[in-house]
């Protein structure tokens, strides 16, 4: 009894201190996007990185860059050659490939500097390099189709997906180039033609969420390239119209469709919502992790589910990412399985239960030195502080009257004042709304006694 004792005063000393000692700030989560998420509106913190691990790291990303950079020159002048191009011609398109290819390493550096990635694509060109590459073996194959039936709104829409807009344009931009320059009858107005019907795509497909709504992105870009095949290819047919100038327009929108819709599942379940299932495990309170909380300490593990039950609703109301505030919820407390709660034993503690990045950056940031900077971190804040204040309180006296509005507006205004939010994302609106969703919740603070 005396050792609860302890540990509730503990508890509740802890929550009147700002920021409590465990409860430092933290940065952003993005849902990559959520938009997953995430996902993301905020830009991501990214990890920093450093040591061996590092240099390891940098060096094969200069040589993933090196080899998309000769690949794309083999490439251009093989196809070149298959396609009986003069040796003028062979020298000029593997050149203009290769600058096109350094615009696309440059584009893929100054995004990562820039922190411009939408969908956790940051130091990730695995994909995006095999995709380019598949690219531009397939221009070297479209030359052999009328030019109305050339896919490439797909070609730009996946090469952004898997990067980010500038990115996508870029590499797009080389992969259209390369077939234009093989076409026999190859012009501008081709070019421009896919050009700006990719550059419509990639607008209207960079920022998915997880609510994954892709019926008006579908369409605008389809309607898009209809609009330019037929003021670019029908047009200037010098024969009548007839029904076999239309066969190639309607194949290619319908090559299109069936490509985007394909491309987009993979991207849902393997970008937007990779994480989904894991998340359905590691937010059940009968998580093995969990079990061995309570089982060390049953007032850590209910602190941890009132946390993560109260950031959740918060989270929904605000329109944040729900699955990651809960999830640190559940967790931020965590690093006390290994003594003292450090960020760097619940770092070793998500590694060991493969937690999420997007959670891990938020529970870094709650449990480092620094202001509170992510929006999900500031609902776990308030409702960590408030639900340890409560739980405080009734360690006192477990049949107190407690004023809970009184309560949340004190963490509140001790918050604000002590300017643990001066460089926090969230609204002024959203913090107002949150305060008001914590004085609903009376009823739930009952169940704290």
């Amino acid at each position: 009894m005396e050792e609860n004792k302890e540990i509730k005063n503990e508890v509740v000393q802890n929550a009147k201190e700002t920021p409590p000692a465990d409860m430092p700030g933290n940065g952003n989560a993005g849902k990559q996007p959520k938009n997953v998420a995430a996902a993301n509106e905020e830009s991501p913190v990214l990890p920093a990185v450093d040591g061996e691990s590092g240099r390891k790291q940098k060096l094969i990303k200069q040589v993933h860059f090196f080899m998309m950079f000769l690949s794309s020159g083999l490439i251009a002048a093989a196809g070149s050659f298959l396609h009986a191009k003069s040796r003028e011609e062979i020298i000029c398109n593997t050149l203009m490939v290769l600058l096109g290819t350094g615009m696309v390493i440059f584009a893929l550096l100054f995004s990562e500097i820039n922190k411009l990635y939408f969908y956790e694509n940051h130091g990730k060109y695995g994909k995006f390099i095999l995709f380019y590459l598949s690219a531009l073996v397939l221009s070297l194959l479209f030359p052999l189709l009328p030019v109305a039936g050339w896919p490439f709104l797909v070609v730009f829409v996946i090469l952004s997906l898997f990067s980010n807009s500038i990115s996508g344009l870029t590499a797009g931009s080389v992969c259209l180039m390369l077939s234009v320059m093989l076409q026999s009858a190859g012009s501008c107005r081709e070019f421009m033609l896919y050009f700006f019907s990719g550059l419509v795509g990639i607008l209207v497909f960079c920022r998915l969420n997880e609510e994954f709504k892709v019926g008006l992105p579908v369409f605008i870009s389809l309607t898009c390239l209809t609009v330019c095949l037929a003021a670019n290819i029908i047009l200037f047919d010098r024969e009548r119209l007839s029904l076999s100038q239309f066969t190639f327009v309607a194949i290619n929108l319908m090559v299109n469709f069936i490509l985007l819709l394909i491309t987009l599942k993979i991207f849902n379940g393997s970008v937007i919502h990779r994480y989904r299932d894991r998340y359905m495990d590691l937010n059940d309170p009968e998580f093995p992790l969990l079990v061995q909380l309570k089982e060390f300490d049953k007032a850590e593990y209910y602190r941890a589910v009132h946390t993560a039950y109260l950031g959740d609703r918060i989270a929904k109301r605000l329109g944040l990412n729900d699955v990651v505030v809960k999830a640190c919820g559940y967790y931020h407390r965590i690093g006390v399985l290994k003594g003292e709660n450090t960020w760097e034993n619940v770092k070793s503690i998500c590694e060991e239960y493969r937690i999420p990045e997007d959670t891990r950056k938020v529970l870094k940031e709650y449990l480092s030195k620094g202001k509170v900077v992510a929006k999900e971190t500031t609902v776990l804040m308030f409702a960590d502080c408030i639900v340890t204040t409560i739980l405080g309180e009734f360690a006192k006296d477990p049949k107190a009257d407690l004023d809970y509005k009184k309560i949340i507006d004190t963490v509140f205004n001790k918050k604000l004042e002590t300017g643990a939010l001066a460089e926090s994302d969230i609204s002024i609106a959203q913090m107002r709304e949150m305060r008001k969703i914590f004085k609903a919740e009376q009823l739930y603070y009952d169940f704290l006694r």
